[in-house]
């Protein structure tokens, strides 16, 4: 990779990582159009992000030092779900080119961005009877476009169970929602190891952005600031549907 791509892939990277501190929610959405667009092609871009996260995940898990298994009671049809949704939906990868992707992620980068814009809001009473629906729509997504973890975290941010609780259990679900994705991409030999490289080499500059956009939840409007990002998404998606730029 030459220097000058790298400065643009890192610089992405860290501003999606950026972007998760502050708000907590849509590196994925951030990172991978962009990489789509400027660095690589949709299939590494995907591939890429899934493995970044994924070893954020564990780095995450191992500084909590604790997983209690009580706590993944909740979560446990999702979790299974969601992981065998990813693994299975690796077999459409074959027919789903550049062009789908990019449907498909402007449809999802175009939902969220009204989503965060207008601030739609729903109370789910009973989460755990979608609970099959939505990992099946998380795995699928991740697998395809590398973004699986919104719906799901839209999802949740919906019911009415304490999240806050089951901090370290989301952060599990994560992982092996990332873990699912990455045995689907090398069964159906959609990845290497140049992409485990990649994905390290950019370790730093996600971890420095992460811990930026952390350090700067009280110095930024966050409201203001997801609604920046949210154009920037709705942007994004349109002309990922209709390649206007």
């Amino acid at each position: 990779m030459a220097f000058e791509i790298y400065l643009i892939a890192a610089f992405i990277l860290m501003l999606a990582a950026f972007t998760k501190g502050v708000t907590g929610f849509g590196s994925s959405l951030i990172a991978i159009p962009l990489l789509a667009a400027f660095v690589y092609l949709p299939e590494d871009a995907r591939a890429v992000v899934v493995t970044v996260n994924l070893i954020l995940n564990i780095f995450i898990l191992a500084s909590a030092k604790k997983l209690s298994l009580s706590a993944l009671k909740p979560f446990w049809v999702l979790i299974v779900t969601v992981f065998i949704a990813s693994i299975l939906s690796g077999f459409l990868l074959p027919s789903f080119d550049t062009r789908w992707f990019n449907i498909v992620l402007g449809i999802l980068l175009i939902l969220t961005a009204l989503n965060n814009l207008f601030t739609i809001r729903f109370k789910i009473e009973v989460p755990q009877r979608y609970f099959i629906p939505v990992g099946i729509l998380g795995g699928t997504l991740n697998t395809l476009i590398g973004a699986g973890s919104v719906p799901v975290l839209i999802f949740l941010a919906n019911t009415n169970l304490k999240k806050a609780d089951f901090r370290i259990s989301i952060l599990f679900f994560l992982l092996i929602l990332n873990s699912g994705s990455l045995i689907s991409f090398v069964i159906n030999a959609n990845y290497g190891w140049n992409i485990v490289y990649q994905a390290l080499i950019f370790m730093p500059v996600v971890l420095v952005g992460s811990f930026l956009g952390i350090r700067s939840q009280d110095k930024v409007n966050e409201l203001t600031f997801q609604r920046v990002i949210a154009v920037l998404l709705l942007v994004m998606g349109i002309n990922g549907i209709f390649n206007i730029f």
